[in-house]
């Protein structure tokens, strides 16, 4: 077997290595899988039911938008910010806790590893900037909406 490595250098290395680095590329897509599962079930799980109180295509007539209370308007605001809140906070932390364990692994493999851990370890850090600067977004937009009330 061969591998190029980033200075495009050939390395020859046994089976084993190989059978072992298709062993993690299986478990990493397996844990992907899981987690993609997970929030599917989640979001299943705690989406609400939307029920009509009169059918709007039988009797248009039934259907009069606006009207909406302030009250219960402030109520789905706070509960979707609090929730909001929660996911944005989770998912940033599991993200730096993620990037924390590929770090320690770079600082302690080998030439070959830290090669492998340098290509996994750019989507994550992608993926703590988005996370963070998208719920910084959100909020500043939240923020701005407030104000104009």
């Amino acid at each position: 077997m061969i591998k190029v490595l980033e200075n495009n250098k050939k390395v020859r290395y046994n089976k084993k290595e190989y059978q072992k680095s298709k062993g993690r590329k299986m478990i990493q897509k397996k844990r992907i899988f899981i987690i993609f599962i997970l929030i599917l079930s989640l979001l299943t799980i705690f989406s609400g039911t939307c029920r009509a109180i009169s059918d709007p295509i039988s009797d248009p007539n039934a259907y009069k938008p606006g009207g909406i209370n302030p009250n219960e308007a402030n109520v789905v605001t706070s509960k979707a910010g609090i929730i909001f809140n929660v996911i944005s906070t989770l998912g940033i932390i599991i993200a730096v806790i993620t990037i924390i364990i590929i770090g320690i692994k770079y600082m302690i493999g080998s030439v070959e590893e830290k090669a492998e851990y340098k290509k996994t370890m750019i989507p994550y850090l992608i993926g703590v900037v988005l996370i963070g600067s998208i719920s910084g977004i959100l909020q500043l937009i939240a923020n701005l909406a407030a104000n104009i009330e």
